[in-house]
């Protein structure tokens, strides 16, 4: 009878280091998985394939347009691709761990472009500005508040913008993109309050405006700054009274 105790108590620790070593399993293989395809139309110099959310996932083409992304989240994603200067498109699909995906070939279509106007709230001068289109590879760099710039090539479609520049608080914002079409994206930049406080006379004003005595930046500081008949009132351009 002791035996037989002791061969049970033996048989159910084995059974428990067996289960505690089931539960170790390694199941990082099935966390990603693999997809494959082909571009119908692509510029090898252009050509990048990414996933949305995830663009450090990406791929570029071979001769052939062939792509092929590997280690792309387990679940519901959207490529994101780029196939010429003007031709995009997004394609969704649902990836399984441990496997891999081949999705058909995907005809790119015209692409549609952020047109970015940057000003600062103070009409401070702006330079060095970056855009960034979230969860894509999209970006522009050397913005300023002088010259609007295109941003994409991007598919059809809705994106959450970001915009920084130097001593300029970080600004988020939507926007939406048709087939072929540029959609315009007035972007306010709020100051740091410690770069307010230094003054036009170091930070500088943008194109349209001039720097006071008091250190803000205004529209005129005499009727020469004004377009004709307007004449500067309060450093404003305004008509004059009668």
């Amino acid at each position: 009878m002791r035996r037989q105790c002791l061969l049970l108590t033996l048989s159910s620790l084995g059974l428990g280091l067996g289960l505690g070593a089931c539960g170790n399993l390694d199941n990082e293989p099935f966390r990603a998985g693999t997809v494959r395809g082909r571009l119908t139309e692509f510029d090898p110099s252009v050509a990048l394939v990414s996933v949305v959310g995830a663009p450090g996932v990406r791929s570029g083409v071979d001769a052939q347009g062939r792509f092929a992304l590997e280690d792309v989240p387990a679940g519901p994603a959207e490529l994101f691709v780029l196939a010429t200067a003007d031709k995009a498109a997004r394609v969704p699909l649902t990836v399984q761990g441990g496997q891999s995906v081949d999705v058909p070939d995907v005809a790119p279509r015209p692409a549609g472009t952020f047109f970015v106007k940057i000003h600062a709230r103070g009409n401070l001068k702006v330079a060095g500005a970056h855009a960034s289109v979230d969860g894509t590879p999209i970006e522009a760099s050397g913005l300023d508040d002088q010259a609007p710039r295109h941003v994409g090539p991007l598919p059809e479609g809705c994106y959450g913008v970001s915009v920084s520049a130097p001593r300029f608080l970080t600004t988020a914002l939507q926007g939406c993109v048709d087939a072929g079409k540029q959609t315009v994206l007035n972007v306010e930049l709020v100051p740091e309050e410690s770069y307010v406080q230094e003054g036009c006379a170091r930070t500088g004003c943008n194109s349209e405006s001039h720097c006071a005595s008091d250190g803000c930046c205004v529209q005129c500081l005499e009727d020469s700054h004004c377009v004709s008949p307007l004449g500067c009132r309060a450093f404003r351009c305004e008509e004059s009274l009668p």
